[in-house]
């Protein structure tokens, strides 16, 4: 048994919504900004690094910083959005990164995790 390549929109909602892959995501996420130290620019790299064995072009990561900035934005204003978004899955966050901060990472994770070149590779 072999998975077909796909890129349906039924496959996107699955790895933008399944538990596992919003899991896979945050873990991701936090352990990218736990190895360097909470800084996010370096943990944009580290998660590029991880799902796409490259490092990100200046124009890709200039559009992953807006969405980091947008999803901050919207996390600091939405705390029990942040605290529900991490607390997916069976594994808990270690409470090293502040939710806002963390959720935020996770929903980048989970764009560049949904990315064809990650899926498709």
């Amino acid at each position: 048994m072999r998975r077909e390549r796909t890129n349906t929109p039924l496959q996107a909602l699955a790895t933008l919504n399944d538990p596992q892959f919003v899991e896979a995501a945050r873990r991701l996420a936090e352990r990218a900004l736990t190895k360097r130290h909470g800084g996010e620019d370096q943990a944009i790299d580290e998660m590029a690094w991880r799902i796409l064995s490259r490092p990100l072009a200046a124009n890709e990561k200039a559009l992953v910083k807006q969405s980091l900035a947008e999803m901050r934005a919207f996390y600091a204003q939405q705390p029990d959005a942040a605290a529900k978004l991490i607390s997916v899955g069976e594994s808990k966050p270690s409470g090293k990164v502040s939710p806002t901060q963390l959720a935020a990472l996770t929903m980048v994770a989970n764009q560049l995790m949904n990315l064809d070149e990650a899926l498709n590779k």
